[in-house]
C-alpha cells in the first residue's frame, strides 16, 4: 500500500502520456483505457492485489448466498405445472403437542378424485425397506407410487418401460444415481436386487430428482409392489395407512373446497370416529385436521417447517435475510472500492490536469476511470467466481443442502455482467472527482490532493456505517453461537457420557427381545434398557387419555421403557422409587410420573402423588398406581417447554440404549453379528447418546457458521476500509502533524489525536449497529424457553472484535505518523 502514501512520478507520467486524446474527439470510451488501467495494476501490485482480492471475496461470498437463495426460491420449479399440484399436511389435535407433518390419510386421495375438483390425484408412499444386491445394504427412497404420479410430476423414463415398473408387483424403477450405488453402472435394465425375501426387477432408468424437489425417491414402486409389507399393498387403501397425498386441481379450482372434502372424508373414517369416540379426545377440540399447501410453497411452509421435518424444510425470512447479508458484503466492498479509487484520484490530480492541457476533453479522462473500474471488476468477479467454485462443497456442507447446478452459463454470464455494472457505478464517483481538476490550480501546485469537508465527512460516514454492519453482525453471530452451544450442551437430567443408542426398524416382539439379551450378553456392555423413543428426540410420540377421579380427562404423552432404564440412565427418584428390573415386570398398572404431570394432576409435592391412583379404569383392566417420581428429563428441545409425562414399563420398544466405554466404531463392529443374526436386512443405526441433542440445533449450527463466515468477511473489508481512511488522513494532515512535533508534541500525543478521530468513529458506529444487533438477538432468542446466560456479552464482544479489528487496521499509519519527518513532509 505504498503508493497511498506518495504518488510515483513515473507513474503520473506514463498515465498522462499514453491516455491523451486528441482535442476535439468524439468519443470518450477506448478499448486503449484498459491497456493503461492494466499497466497501473501492475505498477502498484499492492494495491492491486488488496483490491482485487477484496472484491473478489465479496463476489465469491455474494455468488454463493444470492446462488442459495435463488435455488430455495426455485424449489419444485421441475414440476410441471406445478401452480396446480397441491400436497397435503396433517396436524393431530389428539397429541398433547399437535405439529403438522406432511402426508395424511391415503384415502383422502380418492376423497379428491370422487370431488371432481382434482384432475390427479396420487399417493406417495415411502418403503422403510433398504434394497440389497449381493451382500451389501443400501438405504435408498423407496416410493411407492399409482400412474397419477408419473403424469403429475412428468417423470420420463430414459430406459425402459415405466408403466411396467409400476403395474407388476416384483417392478422397480432407479434413477441414475440409485443405479450408480447399487450396481455401479447405468445399464441395469433387467438387473435384479432384492427388498427384505422379495425379488425386483429393473424395468426402468429414471433421470434423478433435482435437489430442490421437496418430493424425492431414488427408486419407484407400484401400489402392489412386492416392496411393501402384505398389509399395504391395496389398490384402495383405508384410513389405517398413511403417506404421502398429491392433488393437481382442475384449472380454476378453488383448493379451499378441495380441503373441506378432504376434510370431511377424514372426518368420517371409521379411525377418526374412533379417536373421537374417546372422551378425553372429543372434549379437546378438534380431531385430525388436514390442509393444502401449493407445492411452489411447500419448502417455505410455515407449518412444516415448525414440525418433526423441520431439517427438510426452510426458513423464507432467514432464507431473504442471506440475501441481505450478501447485499451488506457487496455494500461494504464497494465502499472500499470508491474510497480507495476517489483517493488515488486526488493523488492524480496532476496527471490529470496534464491530459487536459494536452488536449483530452472531460469525457475521455472520466472513461479512463470508468475502464479502469471496470477492468478491476472483471477480474475480481472473474476470481471471486473461481473462488466460489473452490468453496461451493464447503458451503453446501455448511447450508446441509445438497446444492446443484451453480454455475451454468447463463449464472456464470449474469455474474459478469453485475460485476461490469458494479465497476461502472465504482467509476462513477473518481470520474466525477478527476472531470472537477482544475488544470492551470494543480500545475500552478496550489491544489493538490485536496478535497472537500462534504466528501471527507462522506468518507467517514461510509467507513462508520462498515463498522456498523460488522459490529452487528459479530454481535448476532456471538448470540446464536453461545446459545446453540448452551443448548446442545445443557443437563439432559442425565450423563450422556458411555451411552449409545441402536435405532430398531420395525419388529416384531422376538427381534427386539432377542437383539436385547444379546446385546446385554456381551462382556463390553455393562446395562441395556430398551424403550419408544430415545431422549432428547421428538418424532414418535404416545399418547394416552384417561378420565381422572375428579371427573375432568388428562391426556399425558406416555414413554414406554424397560425396567431398567433409569437405573442405566442413573436417574433417581424424587419421591418413592422408580422400576426395579428385579420386581416389575411389564404390565399396566405400574406407573412412573415426571414432575410436570405431578403439577398437572394438581398434587402439592412429588410425595403426595407416591401411591395415588388417579385415574378411572375400565373394567377388567388393573388400576394405575403411581409408584414414583422421577425428574423432568430433556425429552424435547430447549425450544419447548417440558410437557406431562407417565413412564410405563414394557420389554419392547425401537430403541435399545446400551452403556459401554467402546467407541462408535468398535461398539459397531461389536454388535454387529448380533444385528445381523435378528437383522440381515436392515442397515443397522448406532449413535451417542448425546449427538440426538445437537441434532435438534442443526439448523441453529449452520446459521451461526453462516454469520461467523459473513461477520470475518464484513470484519475485514470494514478493516480494509479503515485502513484506507487512516492512510488518506495521515496524508492529508502531514503537516499538521509534523508542526505539532515542532512544537513539541510527542508520539503519544499523535497516537492519541489520530486513536480519537477513530475512536469515535467506532463509537457512532457501536451506536448504530448494536442497537440492531440487539432486536434480532432478542427475536432469534424468543423461540427458546431458555436462554444462555450471557447478558449483554455478544454486544459487548461485537465492540470489542470490531475495536481490535480497527486497531489493527490504523496501527500501521499511526506508526508512520510517528516516525514522519518533519524535513521530508514540509518539502513535500
Amino acid at each position: 500500500m505504498q503508493s497511498i502514501e506518495k504518488q510515483s512520478p513515473s507513474l503520473t507520467l506514463a498515465g498522462a502520456g499514453a491516455g491523451a486524446a486528441p482535442r476535439g474527439g468524439t468519443r470518450w470510451f477506448r478499448a486503449r483505457d484498459f491497456l493503461v488501467g492494466w499497466r497501473l495494476l501492475l505498477r502498484e501490485p499492492g494495491y492491486s492485489a488488496v483490491t482485487v482480492l477484496g472484491l473478489a471475496l465479496a463476489c465469491a461470498a455474494c455468488y454463493l448466498l444470492f446462488g442459495f437463495v435463488a435455488w430455495c426460491m426455485s424449489y419444485n420449479s421441475h414440476v410441471p405445472q406445478a401452480e396446480r399440484v397441491y400436497m397435503v399436511k396433517e396436524r393431530m389435535h389428539h397429541f398433547p403437542r399437535p405439529a403438522w407433518t406432511p402426508g395424511s390419510m391415503l384415502l383422502v386421495r380418492n376423497a379428491a378424485l370422487d370431488s371432481g375438483l382434482a384432475e390427479l390425484a396420487s399417493i406417495a408412499q415411502q418403503s422403510g425397506r433398504p434394497l440389497r444386491v449381493g451382500d451389501q445394504l443400501h438405504e435408498l427412497s423407496l416410493v411407492a407410487v399409482d400412474p397419477a404420479f408419473v403424469e403429475m410430476f412428468g417423470v420420463v423414463a430414459l430406459q425402459g418401460d415405466l408403466g411396467a415398473a409400476l403395474a407388476r408387483p416384483d417392478g422397480v424403477a432407479l434413477t441414475e444415481g440409485a443405479a450408480l450405488r447399487l450396481f455401479g453402472r447405468r445399464d441395469v435394465l433387467g438387473a435384479t436386487l432384492r427388498a427384505g425375501d422379495e425379488v425386483l426387477q429393473v424395468l426402468a432408468l429414471l433421470p434423478d430428482v433435482p435437489a430442490n424437489a421437496t418430493q424425492r425417491w431414488d427408486a419407484l414402486t407400484g401400489p402392489l409392489s412386492l416392496a411393501r409389507t402384505p398389509d399395504a399393498r391395496l389398490a384402495r387403501p383405508d384410513d389405517r395407512q398413511r403417506g404421502g397425498v398429491l392433488v393437481r386441481l382442475r384449472p380454476g379450482q378453488d383448493p379451499a373446497a378441495l380441503t373441506r372434502a378432504m376434510q370431511a372424508a377424514v372426518d368420517a373414517s371409521p379411525m377418526e370416529q374412533m379417536m373421537r369416540s374417546v372422551s378425553v379426545a372429543g372434549r379437546n377440540g378438534p380431531g385430525t385436521e388436514v390442509k393444502l399447501v401449493a407445492l411452489p410453497d411447500a419448502y417455505f411452509d410455515p407449518d412444516l417447517a415448525g414440525g418433526p421435518n423441520t431439517r427438510h424444510f426452510g426458513n423464507k425470512g432467514s432464507t431473504l435475510a442471506l440475501a441481505g447479508v450478501a447485499l451488506l458484503i457487496l455494500a461494504l466492498a464497494m465502499t472500499n472500492w470508491i474510497n480507495l479509487s476517489s483517493v488515488r484520484a486526488l493523488r492524480r490530480q496532476r496527471e490529470i490536469g496534464m491530459r487536459k492541457v494536452l488536449g483530452a476533453g472531460a469525457m475521455r479522462v472520466a472513461g479512463q476511470f470508468v475502464a479502469e473500474s471496470v477492468l478491476v471488476a472483471v477480474i475480481a468477479t472473474g476470481a471471486g467466481m473461481l473462488l466460489a467454485w473452490l468453496m461451493l462443497p464447503t458451503f453446501a456442507s455448511l447450508v446441509d443442502r445438497p446444492l446443484e447446478h451453480f454455475f451454468t452459463p447463463g449464472r456464470l454470464a449474469l455474474g459478469l455482467l453485475c460485476g461490469v455494472a458494479a465497476g461502472v457505478v465504482a467509476g462513477l464517483y473518481p470520474a466525477w472527482t478527476a472531470l472537477r481538476v482544475h488544470p492551470a490550480t494543480v500545475l500552478a501546485g496550489r491544489d493538490s490532493g485536496s478535497e472537500t469537508v462534504a466528501n471527507l465527512w462522506l468518507r467517514r460516514l461510509l467507513t462508520v456505517l462498515q463498522f456498523a454492519v460488522a459490529m452487528g453482525l459479530s454481535a448476532v453471530t456471538v448470540a446464536v453461537g453461545w446459545q446453540t452451544w448452551y443448548a446442545s450442551h445443557a443437563d439432559p437430567g442425565f450423563d450422556p457420557a458411555n451411552l449409545a443408542l441402536l435405532r430398531l426398524p420395525p419388529s416384531n416382539d422376538e427381534q427386539v427381545r432377542g437383539l436385547s439379551q444379546a446385546v446385554e450378553r456381551l462382556s463390553q456392555v455393562s446395562g441395556v434398557a430398551v424403550v419408544s423413543e430415545a431422549v432428547g428426540r421428538d418424532q414418535s410420540r404416545m399418547i394416552a387419555g384417561f378420565d381422572t377421579r375428579k371427573g375432568d380427562s388428562f391426556r399425558v404423552e406416555v414413554k414406554q421403557v424397560s425396567p431398567s432404564f433409569f437405573d442405566l440412565y442413573g436417574v433417581r427418584p424424587l419421591a418413592g422409587r422408580l422400576f426395579d428390573a428385579r420386581q416389575d415386570q411389564p404390565r399396566r398398572g405400574l406407573a412412573v410420573l415426571n414432575m410436570e404431570a405431578v403439577r398437572a394432576l394438581g398434587y402439592r409435592s412429588a410425595r403426595e402423588a407416591v401411591g395415588q391412583m388417579p385415574f378411572v379404569t375400565e373394567e377388567g383392566h388393573p388400576d394405575v398406581v403411581i409408584v414414583g417420581v422421577a425428574p423432568d428429563l430433556r425429552h424435547q428441545s430447549l425450544r419447548e417447554r417440558p410437557a406431562p409425562i407417565i413412564y410405563q414399563v414394557t420389554e419392547l420398544g425401537s430403541v435399545i440404549t446400551l452403556r459401554s466405554q467402546l467407541d462408535q466404531q468398535q461398539l459397531h463392529t461389536l454388535l454387529e453379528p448380533a444385528w445381523r443374526r435378528y437383522y440381515p436386512d436392515a442397515v443397522m443405526q448406532l449413535q451417542s447418546a448425546s449427538s440426538v441433542f445437537a441434532e435438534n440445533y442443526s439448523t441453529d449450527l449452520r446459521m451461526a457458521q453462516m454469520l461467523g463466515a459473513a461477520s470475518t468477511v464484513a470484519l475485514a473489508l470494514s478493516a480494509f476500509g479503515i485502513y484506507v481512511l487512516s492512510a488518506y488522513t495521515v496524508q492529508r494532515g502531514r503537516r499538521g502533524i509534523v508542526i505539532r512535533k515542532l512544537y513539541g508534541a510527542g508520539n503519544r500525543a499523535i497516537a492519541a489525536r489520530l486513536g480519537r478521530e477513530f475512536g469515535l468513529s467506532i463509537g457512532v458506529a457501536a451506536l448504530i449497529g448494536l442497537p440492531l444487533a440487539a432486536l434480532a438477538n432478542r427475536h432469534y432468542l424468543a423461540d427458546f424457553v431458555e436462554h444462555a446466560p450471557f447478558g449483554q456479552w455478544p454486544l459487548v464482544a461485537g465492540l470489542a472484535v470490531a475495536a481490535l479489528a480497527a486497531l489493527l487496521a490504523v496501527a500501521r499509519h499511526t506508526g508512520l505518523a510517528m516516525r514522519m519527518s518533519p524535513v521530508q513532509a514540509l518539502h513535500d
